[in-house]
């Protein structure tokens, strides 16, 4: 796993002000990612800085690895918080299927009408009804099996 440092400390380790660093950062000289400074960019443009305490950057990568694990942990909702969710779903699973239904015997009475004003019209109408209420009827199939 890379090593990386926040600006502070990378400035602290090179022995120039946190300014500095954001000075070389908005020049492009360094590399940031999410905010830090990954070793090796720091190490290009400032050769001179040695690393001899390789057991801080190993607590360092240990603390990341932690915090991805709690965030992880930390991100998994409780039973109750689930229960409460799957609730709310649901509830809103039960009134989609409701207004689904209404929309059905909406688009069937529609269907009923036109057929019934069918009977009043001449052929090309009468045509022209049926066109579109074969339309109507292959794209209600067509979304609903």
């Amino acid at each position: 796993m890379e090593h990386h440092l926040n600006i502070s400390k990378a400035a602290k380790l090179v022995g120039i002000s946190r300014r500095q660093i954001q000075k070389e950062i908005q020049a492009g000289n360094l590399v940031v990612f999410e905010g830090d400074i990954p070793v090796n960019s720091l190490l290009e443009y400032y050769p001179h800085v040695k690393l001899d305490n390789e057991r801080e950057l190993d607590r360092v990568e240990r603390i990341q690895k932690n915090a991805v694990y709690k965030i992880q942990m930390d991100s998994i909702p409780s039973e109750r918080v689930m229960a409460d969710q799957l609730n709310k779903l649901q509830a809103k699973y039960l009134a989609a299927q409701q207004k689904v239904q209404e929309y059905e015997s909406l688009l069937m009475e529609s269907k009923h009408r036109l057929e019934l004003m069918q009977k009043d019209c001449d052929r090309t109408q009468k045509q022209t009804l049926a066109a579109f209420i074969g339309w109507m009827m292959t794209q209600y199939r067509q979304f609903h099996g």
